[in-house]
């Protein structure tokens, strides 16, 4: 459909019950090689071959656990809390180049280890708040083979997203509470915004300014377990920025309780201090600060990653009580 594109005119068209979102080939960032296809039908889709290029699978010895965008060649951008309870490095590896977990040669798939994660210093294990990582490869992605693109951040001046602008969420998270598994091929699944002042949204925020949520308010689209650490994109200038990290929620894309992002555009002059390549810093790659907040945690909000039984099968992506990363024995109960 490439063809359709003159002078750089980019434009999202609808086709039936699809939206083509055709980007700025020529963009440093937030690009894949194949335009986006998104259905507007409800629950999610697998992403089509060579698309969301920045889109990458953290696993632990093999298997899935998070996800994460690439920033750089050198740079992951994931969620703190994926690495609660990940204290070997060398036992995760990142998955770079395909929408598949199991990708096959012609997906020229690249895989990497980590030489340092560098948590926010005051991500808070409670709350949720500064919920946010990034990861120092230890070999630098080849950005010129196969799908291997970078998203673009957004702008660092303004409180990203915007009211009502529709986003896009994508993760290798399950697609049903019933069956705690990861999602062979990469999902995908529109969602919006939804004020900070809804009930919903209020028992779930800390902090308004650091994190928001986004959903849809009569339930049946949200991120799942296996989704942690994934983009939440806005298609902002003919390129994909990223907006939001997976972080938490309640419940299963239950009506009136949408899913909980870190805003990323609050933090892009840390993000970009860490990236720096002058800079030297002295943040732990594993330790994390206690939280210090006396702000009120309803019972609704646990700190559990595991799956609670109380759940319903719904449509592609799902959200999961609290934190949405996926650790190899999230079957059993806690």
């Amino acid at each position: 459909m490439r063809f359709l594109i003159f002078f750089f005119i980019v434009f999202i068209c609808k086709k039936g019950n699809a939206s083509l979102y055709q980007c700025n080939e020529n963009a440093a960032c937030g690009c894949s090689i194949k335009f986006t296809l998104i259905s507007r039908i409800i629950g999610g889709e697998n992403a089509v071959e060579q698309t969301w290029s920045w889109a990458v699978s953290l696993r632990s010895t093999q298997e899935h656990f998070c996800g994460g965008s690439i920033l750089s060649p050198s740079f992951i951008i994931t969620a703190a809390h994926c690495f609660n309870d990940k204290t070997d490095l060398k036992s995760i590896t990142i998955l770079a180049g395909s929408v598949n977990l199991k990708p096959s040669s012609k997906d020229s798939p690249q895989i990497r280890s980590i030489a340092r994660i560098y948590k926010h210093p005051n991500y808070n294990p409670i709350t949720y708040e500064n919920d946010l990582t990034l990861i120092h490869l230890s070999t630098p992605l080849d950005m010129g083979h196969g799908n291997i693109k970078p998203i673009c951040l957004p702008s660092g001046t303004v409180p990203q997203p915007s009211n009502n602008i529709s986003m896009v969420a994508v993760g290798w998270g399950t697609t049903s509470t019933s069956i705690v598994v990861a999602s062979p091929t990469l999902q995908q699944v529109t969602v919006k915004p939804i004020a900070s002042t809804y009930s919903g949204c209020k028992e779930m925020v800390a902090d308004s300014k650091l994190q928001f949520c986004a959903g849809i308010i009569t339930g049946g689209k949200d991120t799942c377990q296996g989704d942690s650490g994934g983009p939440l994109m806005a298609f902002v200038n003919n390129v994909w920025q990223l907006h939001g990290i997976t972080s938490n929620g309640y419940g299963c894309a239950l009506p009136g309780y949408p899913g909980i992002y870190t805003r990323v555009s609050y933090y892009v002059k840390w993000i970009q201090s860490i990236m720096s390549p002058n800079k030297i810093t002295t943040i732990s790659p594993i330790t994390t600060r206690m939280p210090t907040t006396t702000k009120h945690i309803t019972s609704k909000r646990l700190t559990t990653t595991m799956f609670h039984t109380q759940r319903r099968p719904i449509g592609s992506m799902t959200t999961v009580q609290r934190s949405f990363n996926m650790n190899k024995d999230s079957h059993e109960q806690t």
